[in-house]
């Protein structure tokens, strides 16, 4: 099956698994799939930096007014979430999972 196809497969009620299986599947056929686990965190906090731009652009933070930046939030967050998977397959971490159970120790936590 190609790439396009199983994108195609994905939707809104698609578990994060799926999505995890999908990433791994992208980067296989892009050729990504031999990238170091460093170089995919430093691409990473790339994105990362790209998504406080685009945060600050919208919240009118002070950017130069002559310089045109090509930002948009939700494609920035779209990155962040694809690398963010596609470092939890380089750790063969079931992100769910992990959720799942961080979240029941945060549960027991007090906060303040």
């Amino acid at each position: 099956m190609e790439l396009k196809e199983k994108l195609e497969l994905l939707n809104e009620k698609s578990s994060i698994a799926e999505v995890q299986q999908y990433i791994k599947d992208m980067k296989k056929a892009r050729k990504f799939d031999g990238v170091t686990i460093e170089r995919e965190m430093m691409l990473f906090i790339e994105e990362i930096g790209e998504l406080a731009k685009a945060i600050r652009k919208n919240t009118n933070g002070s950017l130069d007014i002559n310089k045109q930046y090509d930002v948009n939030v939700e494609e920035e967050l779209a990155d962040c979430f694809i690398y963010l998977l596609s470092i939890a397959n380089m750790n063969h971490v079931d992100v769910f999972k992990a959720f799942k159970e961080k979240e029941e120790k945060n549960c027991k936590r007090i906060w303040k």
